[in-house]
């Protein structure tokens, strides 16, 4: 079986890494110079930067990083961020996420001693084990005909999360009497973070999942860069042919054709590429089919990113500030590992921080650094600043040819009908897809679960 794959982001590593522990020829093509599409990164001087994506999360027992390292053997050096997040809200609280539960029903009762936590979040971490237990004993997610639902309304244990897509995250804050203003700004930040919606368009099952995505919260030494050394040993190790700089110009159902002109044929095709961009790849049947898929899911979130190297030594690397300015209503702010020096020279540290924008608007690269980074300066403790970089939805699209530079994939909307998720399997025999249009919400996490869904499909 040779197996082609095209886009080197989590998604398609993941499947290049599966397909060759299933037995088969893998090459795997990227339009950039490195691996890791929305989690790759860049050099600055000494400092090395998270490009996209700075977190990594779902690494317990069963969950889907926690399932692809078990299959491969080893993880790479991972740091748990203990809290996992610290949210900065606008009324001046400042909240930690800490990874045990009664140190966070703690502080979340400091904050707000008026609201009664505990009913709540025992209820959303019990649909949130419950959720990644059904996707690794249901392989059929995401559904999108009725045979891919069966299987969870056979079984009673799993058939008991449903009621839950009917019911939006913020009614159920209503249902347990937590609808207050500076909680429900809690909730939407970490909502935004993995669901990429606020608590009124989320549902529940959805919004459990990523409202207890902070709790087990890991950087990776080296960052994203350490990550992609890791995938890319275990690559080659396994025997997948690695080809980079190679740009996709169209495919068929027998064969890709690259700008080069090079043409190569598959026995199967994994497509780890945004849904936007399948219809301009292709033609006849296959651009009808895309196109209409497109045409329905009109866009995503663009980001304005801002990197640069400080003297410091901050102990909570994650944050997320909230300014609810009229530009930027909150911004995510990661530190590297304050003793790696893989990332930096010692004693200081890269920082990557990203906003939420809309893609296709016109963005004021200058105003939006001045407001992040005058917020910035007065939050946190450091000496100086060096190689300050900023990126915008056309440094996106220009470094992975993401349509309009869109990241985040496709939210799983309250009131949406789950079919009208994408599958992983298309109407065309041996044509595949894997990526965050995919598989909804839940970032690096979950471009990986989506490739094991599609692993035990074919297996």
């Amino acid at each position: 079986m040779k197996t082609l794959i095209v886009g080197a982001g989590g998604g398609g590593i993941s499947s290049a890494l599966l397909s060759a522990i299933r037995g088969e020829e893998v090459h795997l093509y990227e339009f950039h110079s490195a691996l890791g599409g929305c989690a790759s990164w860049f050099k600055r001087g000494r400092f090395i930067f998270d490009a996209g994506a700075t977190t990594l999360s779902g690494i317990g027992v069963g969950e889907p990083m926690g399932e692809l390292f078990e299959l491969l053997g080893h993880a790479p050096h991972l740091h748990h961020s203990n809290p996992g997040i610290v949210f900065h809200l606008s009324s001046g609280k400042k909240v930690h996420y800490f990874n045990d539960f009664n140190k966070w029903m703690d502080e979340l009762q400091k904050h707000f001693p008026h609201l009664h936590h505990r009913p709540f979040w025992e209820k959303i971490y019990a649909i949130n084990k419950k959720s990644w237990a059904l996707l690794r004993n249901v392989r059929t997610f995401p559904f999108t005909q009725l045979s891919d639902i069966l299987p969870v309304l056979k079984n009673p244990e799993y058939a008991s999360l449903i009621p839950f897509l009917g019911i939006s995250t913020e009614q159920m804050l209503i249902k347990y009497g937590l609808f207050d203003k500076d909680f429900v700004e809690l909730v939407n930040g970490i909502l935004l973070i993995s669901a990429q919606a606020p608590a009124e368009k989320i549902p529940f099952i959805v919004g459990a999942m990523a409202l207890s995505y902070p709790k087990e919260t890991f950087a990776i030494y080296g960052g994203m860069k350490g990550l992609m050394d890791f995938f890319e040993g275990e690559l080659l190790k396994r025997g997948v042919s690695i080809h980079l700089k190679k740009k996709m110009k169209s495919f068929s159902d027998h064969k890709i054709e690259l700008h080069d002109s090079e043409r190569v044929s598959f026995d199967r095709l994994i497509l780890n590429i945004p849904v936007w961009n399948l219809a301009e790849l292709s033609s006849g049947q296959l651009k009808e089919s895309f196109t209409k898929e497109s045409v329905k899911r009109p866009g995503s979130w663009g980001a304005f990113t801002v990197y640069f190297g400080v003297k410091s030594s901050e102990k909570n690397l994650y944050h997320q500030i909230h300014l609810n300015h009229p530009l930027i209503k909150n911004y995510f702010v990661s530190f590297s590992i304050p003793e790696d020096e893989l990332r930096a020279p010692p004693g200081h540290q890269s920082v990557s921080i990203s906003t939420h924008v809309f893609a296709e608007e016109k963005i004021d690269r200058e105003e939006l650094c001045k407001i992040i980074m005058d917020d910035f300066t007065r939050r946190f403790h450091f000496e100086e600043i060096k190689f300050l970089t900023t990126g915008t939805p056309k440094t996106f699209e220009r470094y992975t040819n993401r349509k309009n530079g869109f990241v985040g994939g496709l939210p799983f909307l309250y009131g949406k009908n789950p079919q009208s998720l994408l599958s992983p399997v298309t109407p065309f025999r041996e044509i595949f897809r894997v990526g965050d249009t995919v598989f909804p919400g839940q970032g690096l996490c979950g471009v990986v679960a989506g490739a094991l869904q599609l692993h035990h499909r074919l297996v």
